[in-house]
C-alpha cells in the first residue's frame, strides 16, 4: 500500500517531509513513474489531469489539501465510488480573517489615501470613524464564521448569509435569494467566503452589486469565479464601490493583461490569504487513513453533490 502525493502548485515536498517525520508507515510517492498503480491505496491532491485517476484501481481515498474542492471535483474522470476528504485548519481559517480584517479597515480606515499622501508628503488629517461600520459575510462554514466573530470583535456590526437557512449563536443569519435582498443594502463591507458550486458561480454581478450602499468594500477570499470582475471594475471605475480587496480572481495566475490590474481602488494578491500548514495536512490525512481502516466515517469528507 503507498500514497501518492500530487499537489501541483503546492510544491509536494514539503508535504512528503511531515508524513515521514510523523512516521507514515507505507511509502510516499510523488510521481506515478515511480510506484505500481495498482499499490496506490490514497492520493493526496488538489485535483488531476484525466486520465490518472482510472490508473489507480485499488483507491481508497482521496484527500484534497485545501478547504476548497472546487478544482478537484472538476477532474472529468473522478471515480464517484472512491470517498473524498478535505483539510480543516483552524490556522487557515484565522489567517483569513486576518486578511479579511486588515483589506476591511485598510480600505475603510483611509489606508490608500494616506500613502498616496505620504508619497507626495501631505500631512493632512481626516477622520474615518469605522465602529458600527455594517459587514455582511457570504458563506457560513468555519471560515464564514471566523471571519465573522474577527470583525464583530473589532466592532463591525456583523452579518451573515448562506444559501439554506442557518442558526449561529450572536450572528443575524440570512438566507437564498430573498435573504441576500434584504442584507445587501445595510452592507458596507461585503465579503465573499463561499465555496465554489454551480449555485455560486458569478453569484457577485452587477446586479448584487447595484444593492450595496454606494462607498461599499467588496472583499473575497472564495474563489475568483464568485464575482463577475467586468461588473466588478465597472462598479469601482463609477465610484459605486469604494474599493475592493481580492485574493483570488478568475485566472490564475493572472496574465500581465489582466484589466483587474489597473483597476481603481483595488488591492490585488497572489491567492496567499489563508495557507495551509503541511503540518496539518498530513496529521488529518494520516488521521482519515486511520478511519478508514477502522471502517469508520470520515471525519471532514466532501459531498460531491453540494460541492464541499
Amino acid at each position: 500500500m503507498s500514497v501518492l502525493v500530487m499537489t501541483r502548485p503546492i510544491p509536494p515536498e514539503a508535504l512528503v517531509k511531515s508524513l515521514q517525520t510523523r512516521g507514515f508507515p507505507h511509502p510516499v510517492h510523488t510521481s506515478l513513474d515511480d510506484v505500481d498503480p495498482t499499490t496506490v491505496r490514497w492520493v493526496i491532491t488538489l485535483g488531476l489531469r484525466e486520465g490518472v485517476f482510472s490508473r489507480l484501481p485499488n483507491l481508497q481515498m482521496i484527500f484534497n489539501p485545501a478547504a476548497g474542492v472546487d478544482r478537484l471535483l472538476a477532474t472529468p474522470d473522478l471515480p464517484s465510488q472512491v470517498p473524498i476528504a478535505r483539510t480543516s485548519d483552524e490556522a487557515q481559517s484565522l489567517e483569513l480573517a486576518q486578511y479579511v480584517a486588515h483589506a476591511a479597515l485598510d480600505h475603510l480606515r483611509g489606508g490608500p489615501m494616506y500613502r498616496a499622501q505620504q508619497a507626495r508628503r501631505d500631512w493632512s488629517r481626516h477622520r474615518r470613524p469605522v465602529v458600527g461600520t455594517t459587514a455582511l459575510v457570504l458563506g457560513l462554514g468555519p471560515i464564514g464564521q471566523r471571519i465573522a466573530i474577527s470583525l464583530a470583535a473589532l466592532g463591525f456590526k456583523v452579518s451573515g448569509w448562506s444559501r439554506t437557512p442557518r442558526e449561529i449563536a450572536g450572528l443575524t443569519c440570512h438566507a437564498g435569494p430573498e435573504g441576500l435582498r434584504e442584507a445587501l443594502p445595510q452592507s458596507r463591507v461585503l465579503v465573499c467566503a463561499l465555496p465554489l458550486t454551480d449555485q455560486t458561480q458569478g453569484l457577485i454581478d452587477a446586479s448584487v452589486l447595484a444593492q450595496l450602499p454606494r462607498g461599499a468594500i467588496v472583499i473575497n477570499i472564495g474563489r475568483g469565479g464568485q464575482i463577475v470582475e467586468t461588473d466588478l471594475i465597472a462598479a469601482l471605475r463609477s465610484g459605486h464601490l469604494g474599493g475592493a480587496s481580492l485574493d483570488v480572481q478568475e485566472n490564475e495566475p493572472m496574465k500581465p493583461s489582466d484589466p483587474l490590474w489597473v483597476a481603481p481602488n483595488l488591492q490585488l494578491t497572489p491567492h496567499i490569504a489563508g495557507q495551509l500548514s503541511p503540518d496539518a495536512v498530513a496529521a488529518q490525512f494520516m488521521d482519515e487513513v486511520e478511519r478508514l481502516k477502522r471502517g469508520e466515517p470520515l471525519l471532514r469528507q466532501v459531498s460531491a453533490a453540494a460541492g464541499y
